[in-house]
């Protein structure tokens, strides 16, 4: 649906039209269009990279937190002969979902989407914006591709370009992803669509997607290894 114009904002659109030799509504009406979203690479978490974060160096401890049969509700002071964990270096938690210690973090992995560079039907237009623009559909694949690592969940968000953690201000929230292995598809909210539209319909600013990933590392042996998430989606559009 195409917003409204008021007065103000049609005199001053009118005005920058003339000073720049054409009409901000020559650039502006009619066609509609649909395309792939230009993902140019697979999302990665990676156990060798900075943002993971490492175990303690004797491990998570393996102990109950919470419940009855609790031994300590303060991880990071397991009971002897344990000894403590620095949690200021490690950030040691109960785990909510079955009440043992656990290292939890988020690990996130942006990817720039250029629409205007990368849409042949947009790159064409520069001074253009699209009416109205829907995410029509979003697929995913997981792919592990060494080892196996303990993700718990995994959520999309668009943001600003150069942005790079899904907890920065103007990072928008998408869709949960499913994270069995193979291939799963997700549809986007209503909210979800609206807080999306912006990064689509202004296709000459980049944007990026952020897949946000939740780890979380029990007791025993590091886990190590690599997973890729390829994230596809189509575009319903017009201008």
């Amino acid at each position: 649906m195409r917003g409204t114009v008021g007065p103000l904002s049609l005199a001053w659109l009118v005005a920058a039209g003339a000073a720049g030799g054409c009409s901000f509504f020559d650039e502006v009406g009619g066609a509609n269009l649909s395309f792939d979203l230009p993902v140019a690479r697979d999302f990665k978490i990676n156990s060798t990279d900075s943002r993971w974060w490492p175990c303690p160096s004797l491990g998570v401890p393996d102990v109950v937190c919470s419940g009855a049969a609790a031994l300590v509700s303060d991880c990071c002071q397991p009971p002897a002969p344990m000894l403590a964990v620095d949690c200021q270096e490690y950030p040691l938690s109960c785990d909510p979902a079955d009440g043992y210690c656990a290292l939890a973090f988020d690990y996130d992995d942006a990817v720039e989407i250029d629409l205007g560079r990368d849409v042949p039907a947009l790159k064409d237009r520069p001074r253009s914006v699209l009416a109205q623009a829907t995410l029509a559909s979003i697929d995913t694949t997981v792919t592990p591709m060494v080892g196996s690592l303990p993700l718990r969940t995994a959520s999309l968000y668009a943001a600003p370009q150069g942005t790079t953690s899904a907890r920065a201000a103007g990072a928008t929230f998408l869709a949960d992803v499913p994270l069995g292995k193979g291939t799963g598809h997700v549809d986007l909210a209503a909210q979800a669509q609206i807080g999306f539209s912006p990064f689509l319909t202004d296709f000459n600013t980049p944007f990026v997607l952020i897949l946000s990933t939740h780890v979380v590392v029990k007791s025993g042996a590091p886990p190590s290894g690599v997973e890729a998430i390829t994230v596809s989606g189509h575009v319903n559009a017009s201008f």
